[in-house]
């Protein structure tokens, strides 16, 4: 596996580019952006500004391309993603129900989609791999801190430790209430139309999908509880990945987007 370019914000030593280039953090891809979207300004921007219906998986997949890049690709490949983020950015902008205002430049909604990132790479690892320690978890979010810096957020909305990251999320999903727009893009997320693809055939997605979103936002999204049956499939799976794991080297564990986003940057 190729590692990051000359200049990358993160180099072969850092537990980002351990953790975050290998395939698992896909697992975690889905979760993400439906916590994203819990927020109703977040939601409101997908439903009015991205083609979510007809290419549902577009954005899940760009945005886990982008911070790839921004993460391990050359200083020159990282500038030109961020603005062309900025520029996207600019035009998504709108107004609430309730009459408040929007914007996909508000800092504090791009913290959260960080945030929603960082969390789930750790939970997928901590579920399914099972590699990080705690003390590794405090060195991964301290690491997080430069994409943030990178996008421009001020020091005073990123929490100052690991401990304090775990207060702010908790405090997040506890406060956050999803909208129809919410849960209509959650719904997309988890049976997205696809030319030639089943629906049947998202089932597995949409149980490690269900097991990884923390229980409060499930129900708030209309999502059911995985039956017993279910949920013992999903453990079998995370038992089954945990062996697995520790035999397989190389390109095996590669996250297939590293390609893109760090080819094109070198």
């Amino acid at each position: 596996m190729n590692g990051p370019a000359e200049g990358a914000l993160f180099d072969r030593t850092s537990l980002s580019w351990r953790f975050n280039s290998q395939s698992f953090v896909l697992l975690g891809g889905p979760r993400a952006a439906i916590l994203q979207i819990c927020d109703p300004g977040i939601a409101a921007g997908v439903v009015e500004f991205s083609r979510y219906k007809t290419d549902p998986l577009g954005r899940f997949e760009g945005t886990l391309e982008s911070m790839l890049a921004i993460s391990f690709g050359s200083p020159e490949r990282r500038a030109e993603v961020l603005e062309r983020l900025e520029r996207i950015h600019t035009a998504v902008s709108g107004t609430l129900e309730d009459g408040s205002s929007y914007s996909a430049l508000d800092r504090d909604r791009q913290f959260w989609v960080l945030a929603t990132l960082t969390d789930s790479v750790i939970e997928v690892e901590r579920r399914y791999i099972g590699k990080m320690r705690r003390g590794d978890r405090v060195a991964y979010y301290q690491e997080s801190k430069p994409m943030a810096a990178a996008f421009g957020i001020p020091d005073d909305l990123v929490p100052d430790d690991y401990e304090a990251f775990r207060d702010y999320f908790a405090q997040r999903l506890a406060t956050l209430e999803p909208t129809e727009d919410s849960r209509e893009v959650a719904s997309t997320l988890m049976r997205p139309r696809v030319r030639f693809v089943p629906g049947i055939a998202w089932m597995p997605f949409n149980l490690v999908t269900t097991e990884l979103m923390p229980t409060r936002m499930r129900h708030q999204l209309g999502m059911r509880d995985l039956n017993r049956a279910e949920l013992a499939t999903v453990r079998a799976a995370q038992v089954s990945m945990r062996n697995s794991v520790a035999h397989l080297t190389g390109g095996l564990l590669a996250n297939p987007l590293n390609g893109r986003a760090i080819r094109s940057a070198a």
